[in-house]
């Protein structure tokens, strides 16, 4: 079994200066955070393989209602 040892120091949470300068910034801030957690997204069309799905689903359509 393992011996823990408590450390009666307590040392404080307030943040440096350096940190507070860092994260004062909030535009720059939001930004990374929006870099970071949202992928860019191709549109639709864009996306080759999806671009040639699309288009045989509507050529098969045009095709459906040409011919009734």
């Amino acid at each position: 079994m393992r011996k823990f040892q408590r450390i009666s120091e307590e040392k404080s949470q307030e943040p440096t200066k350096e940190q507070l300068v860092r994260y004062k910034d909030f535009t720059s801030l939001s930004h990374k955070y929006e870099r970071l957690t949202k992928r860019p997204k191709k549109p639709l069309y864009r996306d080759p393989k999806l671009f040639l799905l699309l288009l045989i689903i509507g050529l098969m359509f045009l095709l459906i209602f040409l011919e009734s």
